[in-house]
């Protein structure tokens, strides 16, 4: 695959994202559209190896951008799920010491 890498900005008084690519030490640019009919398989892109697309989310997350879908992250839940627990727990002693 070689070393591909992502930037990623927010240029001044726009709603766009700007993500810069950079393979084997060239920049990327003007990528190219094809226009393939409905029943034809479309062609890849790209493709980026599981480190690669990793980098991509870290640096778009870093950016401000989060996933629309759930709240908040598995660390997040993870730690609410612990709370919850701690407190059946207290509430559960408290109960069949007769308080």
């Amino acid at each position: 695959m070689g070393d591909l890498r992502f930037f990623v900005d927010f240029p001044v008084c726009s709603d766009l994202i700007a993500v810069y690519m950079k393979h084997d030490g060239a920049w990327v640019h003007n990528l190219t559209c094809t226009y393939v009919e409905d029943h034809i398989v479309p062609p890849v892109a790209f493709t980026m190896t599981q480190a690669q697309g990793q980098d991509l989310m870290d640096r778009l997350w870093q950016a401000g951008l989060r996933p629309t879908e759930g709240k908040g992250s598995a660390g997040a839940l993870a730690a609410t799920e612990r709370h919850l627990e701690d407190m059946r727990k207290l509430v559960f002693d408290s109960k069949s010491k007769g308080e």
